[in-house]
């Protein structure tokens, strides 16, 4: 038993550092961001694709079968969230939009609560208000800036659409993620192609792209998909915080952008909410919600 939830414990966390860089490859590229979510989706599609036969070697088909149906709205689930995360992060700091995304699972218990009819716990209600309050203090920072403003909200609007991605992952079991995922990718990029301009990505930023997309995302996002067969999902959220703290890291190393009092006061109280509420889950899991 203990040596399957260090299995769990080794494969989250692997799957966190692996993506963890993903905010500092997407401030490197130059180009504009229509053009990066083009390549980015299109080469997350191909290395999920990847993922899928390696995992699934002889029914890759029937994986993506499943798809169809139900299915779909996960695909576009994680389609919108794409295209929110690249807006939020060419437009605000790489600080904000990686804690405003921590919040996903809160926005999950709104819609478990609204789609599959679970309890939100007091203390959820308690963590959502504070959350709310410490994204209020994020954006207080942004507020001198339009486009910063724009940023964290489509921040928001990324973490609730990939709340959705999680809450029809458990609503509609039978449904490949990992296939959704890859068609959530196509998907993207046949919808940004008119307003991308492919072809003028200089060698550098395809390069950056290329890692993005057949390595951190399908092999980090495939690690955290497996790390829950072994260990609860209150330790995998804990080891998720990971990313918020990691991803600016890299970015105020490599880049010098550091993060401003604001997104400091208000990080810190999303995250240690987030840490809380985690931990409590763990140490009380009977008191999990389950459907009414």
């Amino acid at each position: 038993m203990k040596s399957t939830h260090a299995k769990g414990l080794l494969i989250t966390a692997c799957g966190v550092l692996v993506i963890s860089p993903d905010g500092l490859l997407t401030r490197l590229i130059a180009t504009d961001h229509w053009t990066m979510i083009f390549w980015r989706a299109l080469f997350l599609s191909f290395g999920m694709w990847l993922v899928i036969n390696l995992v699934y070697p002889n029914r890759a088909w029937q994986q993506y079968k499943t798809v169809w149906g139900p299915g779909l709205l996960m695909v576009a689930s994680y389609s919108l969230g794409t295209i929110s995360f690249i807006f939020a992060i060419t437009h605000t700091s790489v600080a904000n939009t990686l804690i405003i995304l921590s919040t996903t699972p809160l926005f999950a218990a709104i819609i478990g609560r609204l789609l599959l009819h679970e309890k939100i716990l007091p203390r959820t209600m308690v963590a959502i208000l504070l959350v709310c309050i410490g994204i209020t203090v994020m954006a207080s920072g942004s507020v001198e800036q339009q486009s910063g403003l724009l940023g964290d909200l489509a921040a928001i609007l990324g973490s609730f659409f990939l709340a959705c991605g999680f809450s029809f992952v458990r609503r509609f079991p039978g449904v490949s993620a990992f296939s959704a995922i890859s068609c959530s990718g196509l998907l993207t990029a046949v919808m940004i192609l008119p307003l991308a301009s492919p072809f003028t990505v200089s060698q550098a930023d395809m390069g950056y792209l290329l890692v993005m997309g057949l390595y951190m995302l399908p092999i980090g996002t495939a690690l955290m998909f497996l790390g829950p067969r072994y260990i609860p999902a209150p330790e995998v959220g804990l080891l998720l915080l990971l990313e918020s703290i990691l991803g600016p890291l890299w970015v105020w190393l490599a880049l010098g952008e550091e993060p401003g009092i604001s997104t400091l006061l208000g990080g810190a109280i999303v995250i240690s909410t987030l840490a809380v509420n985690t931990i409590w889950a763990l140490k009380y899991p009977r008191l999990e919600p389950a459907a009414v």
